[in-house]
């Protein structure tokens, strides 16, 4: 068909909503509420406003529900807002419910199916907002729900009659309403619309869209249970922005690899409503818009939709400043994967010249992709409800594997039980044994678990619980790598430290499903005894932060020692029998035991430590990410060190330890650069700072430096340390954007590694690890060293357990995780982020150890 521009649209749906004053006279538009139009120059709503708006659309149309499932991590309203038509309204939930059968098949007969399919309605999720400083799309959102809401037109009115729509004018609240402060205090400044000094989600930052598997945050735990699980929708439009300097927006189809485990039914989906999407943006003259394009679907983490039977519509627009226009001369565009923005191909037919780039360009393109999301859906509604029927259907069927089963008896129940939440929260069925089974060659205990595969969302299982192999993809033959958008493994069970078993063959087990997985439960043993002994994982090191935290003087042993005929590692935490009364509910909650014991072999006397973490004004991640696990995770009581407090000095006074989380050394050392933001956040550590680190270790302090951010010590503080692999470092190249492109001889963009603990390494840092450990390796550094300890180092073997690694060779047999004495203090150097996303729960201990130790007396007995 013809298709009309999108303003000409919007002005049609106006003049038909003023030519039918019952329907919508009373329905106010976004500029009566805000005082501005959507995409004006210089001009955002905030969150507060936007909900406002939200509130006032609902009061006054029919079509509109607005829902607040809140809070938010920072206290706000989270918004799920329904819109469709009024007779679909009224019968809300019956189609709710119709559409919950589809999604499990075991259920229906064909006749009910095909019944269902063709009385069903399409359900369709619009996500705005997630990266806040992508400032477009919750301003969008108010403009698509008005039209919506007024419109009268035979294409709006097919819409709302065959689909119900979910939207999410924000996903980040808290970032939406910070963003647009800080842009308001910016205008008229050299740094208008500029960068951000802190993250705009306060864990995770730009890494709040990496959560899909996980789900470690309130935003994403809401969607999953407010959008994902009560209606399970078969198409999800995930509104972004990206470069200026790309194409003017980005649809499907992604470029390769997909993960495996998705079904092939829905990469055809997506590629034809990705290609429907820019055919129709450029029927209405829009210029450079690319298909099969910069994306992949390789990672769960991004696209939950992909492995519960709907599809996951991303598009990314061209950024401005924020609200502030640009302009980009042609010259000034720039290639990517799979298109180059200056040149016309089969995929990019129309490159955009150049010009004046603006907000309301961004809204003018999204909104016009967010029609197009809707017509194809309206369209095809008998397509999208068979497609998602058919995936979970042949999900349901699945017999390779039979199942994963999760053995009882872990050595860390606290992961282990984060593991099977993970499952549950997924939509995944688990199942207790009742009994003792055998498996292949395995005889498992009651009380162990089952994944079965022949379930719905089997997919979503088997993709976190298996190895990833990831293609070795190349920019062109023989030449480097070619990037993946985000990371290459995914593998649950290595980065928690579970032990998971495939089994391929079907067996025979008194199962139980459960609602919810309890953890193991803990107990204190018979007996008594000057001590409790309890293991070193992290549950263990959970309770020993909380015992601190009251005062219990808790030992820790530095030798392997006997009791009662039992024998005990180093790294056994010794708690006084007087503690029992705080002691046992903790062994219940966390699920470990202790035993009595009485024996006091050699040991460290513990006090809590006193922990501060670097926070940078140029924004890390990893330091969110960071705060999150000691905040959510571990119970780490910590304080925040900016620039300002590490340059003043004298830190030993106040800290034991402190945490330099991943970040390059130039971003710490350098800051942001004069001019760029206001002087209080420009300059970084600079000289004072680096001293201010180096003399609080010389006086007996412990630096923790992560990944990256052990660069920085080692050549400030001249370590006699060396990263071998600084060469093919991003900071190395110049280039500390995601969108690092590699070296042909080592890269390895986020992947699963084995380290070896070194065997005769007396180093507390290395007690409660297993003699082979996991890691998550990143773009990191690894090490030679001259003096210290090497507590883990890569093995003379490929280390690649799960991901993409290219040039093993560098790594065979250097140091990942390395102990330096300076002065009466230590540096304590990981070749790799221990925290990582808060899912390397295997590594959590070495790092827990690395703080714990800071703050000790020597005990011969």
């Amino acid at each position: 068909m013809t298709r009309r521009p999108a303003a000409l649209c919007l002005a049609l749906l106006l003049c038909a909503a003023a030519a039918l004053p019952a329907v919508s006279a009373d329905v106010p538009t976004p500029e009566s509420v805000l005082g501005f139009s959507v995409g004006e120059d210089r001009k955002l709503a905030d969150w507060t406003q936007i909900v406002g708006y939200f509130q006032k659309l609902a009061a006054a149309s029919p079509r509109v529900k607005v829902e607040d499932v809140g809070p938010t991590t920072e206290g706000n309203p989270f918004l799920v807002v329904t819109i469709t038509s009024e007779a679909n309204m009224a019968r809300l939930e019956e189609i709710r419910r119709a559409n919950l059968r589809l999604a499990d098949p075991r259920t229906l007969s064909e006749d009910e199916a095909r019944g269902l399919i063709d009385t069903g309605k399409a359900i369709v999720a619009l996500n705005h907002g997630i990266h806040s400083t992508e400032v477009g799309a919750s301003q969008t959102s108010m403009q698509t729900a008005y039209a919506l809401a007024t419109g009268q037109d035979a294409d709006t009115l097919d819409i709302l009659d065959k689909t119900v729509i979910l939207m999410l004018p924000s996903h980040n609240p808290d970032g939406t309403q910070k963003v647009v402060e800080w842009y308001r205090r910016s205008l008229g400044t050299p740094w208008e619309g500029g960068q951000i000094p802190f993250l705009y989600h306060k864990y995770t930052g730009h890494d709040n869209n990496r959560d899909w598997y996980m789900f470690t945050q309130v935003e994403t735990q809401l969607t999953v249970k407010h959008l994902y699980d009560r209606w399970r929708p078969q198409v999800v439009h995930d509104l972004h922005q990206m470069g200026a300097r790309a194409a003017r927006i980005f649809a499907p189809p992604y470029v390769d690899p997909w993960e495996p485990n998705v079904d092939p039914a829905l990469i055809e989906a997506v590629n034809g409503i990705g290609s429907h999407i820019g055919a129709c943006l450029t029927s209405e003259a829009k210029k450079g818009v690319v298909i099969h394009a910069l994306y992949d679907a390789w990672t769960p983490a991004r696209a939950y939709p992909h492995t519960h039977g709907g599809v996951r519509i991303l598009t990314e627009c061209a950024s401005a400043k924020m609200a502030t226009p640009i302009e980009v001369g042609f010259k000034d565009l720039e290639p990517g994967i799979g298109y180059d923005a200056r040149q016309a191909s089969w995929n990019f037919p129309a490159p955009w010249p150049g010009g004046t780039w603006r907000l309301r360009d961004i809204v003018d393109y999204q909104l016009s992709a967010t029609r197009a999301v809707l017509e194809h859906a309206a369209r095809n509604r008998a397509y999208w409800l068979r497609t998602f029927y058919e995936v979970n259907r042949r999900a349901a069927a699945r017999s390779e594997p039979y199942a994963f089963i999760v053995p009882a008896g872990q050595k860390d129940p606290l992961a282990t039980a984060k593991l099977l939440w993970v499952m549950r929260t997924g939509g995944v069925e688990v199942h207790r044994v009742r009994a003792e089974f055998k498996a292949g060659d395995r005889t498992y205990p009651p009380d162990s678990h089952v994944i079965l595969m022949a379930q719905p969302f089997s997919a979503f299982a088997k993709a976190l619980l298996e190895r990833q192999r990831y293609p070795d993809l190349r920019q062109w033959p023989g030449g480097p790598p070619q990037r993946p958008y985000d990371v290459t493994a995914h593998t649950l069970p290595l980065l928690m430290g579970v032990d998971v078993v495939r089994a391929d063959a079907p067996f025979v087990a008194a199962l139980e499903r459960l609602d919810a997985v309890p953890i193991a439960r803990g107990s204190i043993e018979g007996g008594r005894g000057r001590f409790f002994a309890l293991g070193h994982k992290n549950a263990e090191l959970v309770a020993l932060g909380r015992l601190l935290r009251a005062g219990v003087p808790v030992r820790w042993a530095t030798a392997a020692f006997l009791d009662r005929g039992l024998n005990f590692r180093p790294g056994t935490l010794l708690v006084p029998e007087n503690a029992r009364a705080r002691l046992e509910p903790m062994t219940r909650e966390l699920g470990f035991v202790a035993t009595p014991v009485n024996a006091a072999p050699p040991s460290l006397l513990l006090r809590k430590p006193r922990v501060g973490v670097y926070q940078s004004y140029v924004p890390s991640m990893d330091e969110g990410w960071t705060r999150f696990v000691f905040d959510k995770q571990v119970g780490v009581d910590y304080e925040t060190l900016h620039d300002k407090d590490v340059r003043t000095g004298g830190l030993r006074e106040h800290f034991d330890a402190i945490v330099l989380p991943d970040q390059s050394r130039r971003a710490m050392v350098g800051g942001n650069p004069p001019g760029s933001m206001p002087p209080e956040y420009v300059g970084g550590l600079g000289k004072e700072g680096v001293q201010g680190l180096k003399s609080f270790v010389e006086e007996g302090g412990t630096l923790v430096a992560l990944d990256s951010a052990s660069e920085m010590p080692i050549a400030e503080f001249a370590l006699p340390v060396t990263n071998v692999l600084a060469g093919f470092s991003r900071e190395a190249r110049g280039d500390e954007d995601e969108g690092d492109q590699g070296a042909k001889e080592f890269y390895c963009p986020g992947a699963i590694l084995a380290a070896q603990v070194e065997g005769m390494s007396t180093s507390p840092l290395a007690h409660g690890l297993e003699a082979t450990t996991p890691i998550w390796f990143e773009g990191s550094p690894a090490f030679d060293t001259k003096a210290g300890t090497v507590v883990a180092r890569y093995p003379p073997e490929n280390p690649l357990l799960s991901g993409w690694l290219l040039g093993d060779k560098y790594l065979r047999g250097k140091g990942a995780l390395v102990e330096m004495p300076l002065g009466t203090g230590r540096v304590v150097l990981f070749g790799f982020r221990p925290q990582y996303r808060a899912q390397s729960w295997a590594t959590y201990v070495p790092l827990l150890n690395a703080l714990y130790t800071s703050a000790v007396t020597p005990l011969a007995r």
